[in-house]
This record gives C-alpha cells, structure tokens and sequence, in this order.
C-alpha cells in the first residue's frame, strides 16, 4: 500500500476588498502574500506538512487564477519542484453575482442569496456554475492527480471552496452545506489530506493543522 500526502493550501488575502470572487482574476494584496510567505514556512518545517517525508514536496498544483498561480510558481521554483496548472481547481464561477461586493450583492438579491447559502446545490447564482458542476470537475481532477502522482507528496494550491470540498469528501460528507457556509477557513490556511492506496480502494484522512 502506498500513501499520498496532499497538502492543499488556500490563497492569501486579494485586492478588491470584500467582494465575491469566484472566478474574478485579481492579485494577492500585501497582507495576502505576507499570510502565504508565514504558511509555507510553516510547512516547511511542520511534522504534519510537506516535510513529513523528509522532502519538500514533489509537485505544485495550482488553480491558474492569478492569486493561486503566481505565488505557487515562484515557490516551486524557489525549491526546484515541478509545476503545473490546473483549471479543475478553480473556484465556483459565481456568474452574476462575480466580483461583485457584498454590500451591493445583499442589497439586489438578498433573498437569493439566503437561499443560496442554505442550500446551494439547490439554488444557482445567475449565469453562474451549478454546484454539482462544480464538485464533479473536482472530483474527475482530484482522482486523476492522485493516481497520476501516487505515492508523492503534492502542494495544492486552490481557493476555500474547493478545499471545503475535499474536506467534506474526506469526511464522507454529501450536501452538507454547513461545509460552505459555516466552517471558517482563513487565508493561506493548510488542510492535509493523506490518501492511502489499497488496491482499487482509496481510503483518505483528514489533518487539520500543522505540528
């Protein structure tokens, strides 16, 4: 049996203040990539993280939406890891309702929203990505990365929708929306996933934290 150690790790703090991104291409601000620089360092020397198995990691995945890409790139390069982009790991597209803040968001769809967050893979935004759309291009992205890479250790780099998804699946979880709309995961922050081949079976483990 072989083990996969994936470390996801969000994006910092972006320009453009309090709005919904989704798919709205913007930078990290400079508390963002101040957030990133303390996260990685704290990998780099965590018993949980990368350097559990005694490397850094072997590959850097990354959403190629700017505030992912860039800072993912450079840390690859700076430790000679290979690099790829991955547009399976984006976040939601939010249609309508991307970029927009959520002040003004609240002020024309303010019951459309409520409805959404109690229940999005009921309630779609305008234009927008269904949320079973969205969880189906993670999963077909999820099971080929790590097949494609196992027994590696992988650093993702990706968005808070997309790790509460993962964590949820890691946790057996289906339309929980508590996952979305409750559990708060803050920039840069780091979630381990550890899957373990056995067989055609693929059983995974949830670490939250570094030590």
């Amino acid at each position: 049996m072989q083990n996969t150690r994936v470390v996801l790790l969000r994006h910092g703090a972006c320009e453009g203040g309090n709005i919904l991104r989704g798919h709205t291409d913007v930078m990290l601000n400079l508390a963002g990539k101040e957030q990133l620089n303390r996260a990685i360092s704290r990998l780099l020397t965590s018993k949980t993280g990368v350097a559990a198995q005694n490397k850094i990691a072997d590959l850097v995945v990354s959403s190629p939406l700017l505030r992912c890409a860039l800072p993912a790139k450079i840390f690859a390069q700076q430790y000679g890891i290979d690099f790829i982009e991955q547009a399976a790991f984006m976040e939601l597209n939010f249609g309508d309702w991307d970029g927009q803040s959520f002040s003004a968001l609240y002020q024309q769809y303010s019951s459309e929203l409520d409805a959404y967050w109690a229940n999005p893979w009921q309630h779609t935004p305008p234009n927008g990505e269904t949320m079973q759309v969205f969880e189906a291009r993670i999963d077909t992205a999820w099971r080929s990365l790590v097949e494609q890479h196992q027994g590696k250790v992988i650093v993702l780099v990706t968005h808070g929708g997309v790790i509460r998804h993962l964590m949820a699946k890691s946790l057996q979880l289906k339309q929980c929306a508590g996952i979305y709309s409750a559990l708060k995961l803050p920039y840069a922050a780091t979630v381990v996933i550890d899957v373990l081949h056995d067989g055609e079976q693929r059983h995974l483990s949830l670490n939250w934290g570094l030590e």
